[in-house]
């Protein structure tokens, strides 16, 4: 059962790592958002496609308040729930099965 263990661990920290990584995308992106002129830049439209993926969806459900896009902060708690729920699990079941 130990190599089923070690698979599951390594899904659970492969996730944590992708979580992580997406947080620090959307964390960028709306920084950057607020520096004019950013919009010529490639690097920010990379970025800005990569935070799309998490985002767009959040979107769809919660339309921006006027001026206030509260859309990475949502973000940012559902990749925190998702880290902290789903990760977390796997990497205890890994755990629990070696």
């Amino acid at each position: 059962m130990f190599i089923l263990g070690n698979f599951f661990s390594a899904i659970g920290y492969v996730l944590r790592v992708a979580i992580n990584f997406e947080i620090i995308i959307v964390i960028i992106t709306a920084i950057l958002s607020w520096i004019p002129g950013i919009y010529s830049f490639r690097l920010y439209h990379i970025l800005r496609d990569i935070a799309e993926i998490v985002e767009r969806p959040i979107r769809k459900i919660i339309p921006p308040l006027g001026y206030i896009d509260i859309t990475p902060l949502i973000a940012i708690l559902v990749l925190v729930f998702l880290d902290r729920f789903l990760a977390q699990s796997l990497i205890d079941l890994g755990w629990r099965l070696r």
